[in-house]
């Protein structure tokens, strides 16, 4: 299945799809604290996220109510691996030097995870 890209806007509303498991419009309105948008525009972003099949959506009276058609760690899995594989491809060796040397800048407890899951999936092949 091929993985939709979500713009900025769009995984903010997502986030909070995620975490509510269930929201209209206007829930997740509530939840925009900081931005200022109008009821048309978070139903459009909800709409573009319907046709991505991100979401799902069923009637309730005059409004709809939205779930996650897809699982937030799914999704993430998908894209970074979506994401990895067109970074390589474009960019080959460059790319992998860039990624080896973009591990010190991690924070320790993530350089070591991450290290570790590497030599993990080395080992096991």
């Amino acid at each position: 299945m091929k993985q939709k890209s979500m713009s900025e806007l769009e995984q903010e509303v997502m986030i909070i799809v995620w975490k509510c498991k269930s929201c209209s419009v206007r829930d997740i309105m509530v939840k925009l604290t900081n931005k200022k948008l109008a009821y048309t525009t978070v139903a459009t972003i909800l709409q573009r996220l319907y046709k991505k099949e991100i979401v799902t959506r069923k009637s309730q009276g005059i409004s709809f109510i939205y779930s996650p058609k897809i699982a937030k760690e799914t999704y993430t899995k998908r894209f970074a691996q979506a994401f990895i594989r067109k970074f390589f491809s474009s960019f080959t060796d460059t790319a992998i030097v860039s990624f080896a040397q973009s591990i010190n800048t991690l924070p320790p407890n993530k350089k070591s995870y991450l290290l570790k899951l590497l030599k993990e999936k080395h080992e096991s092949k």
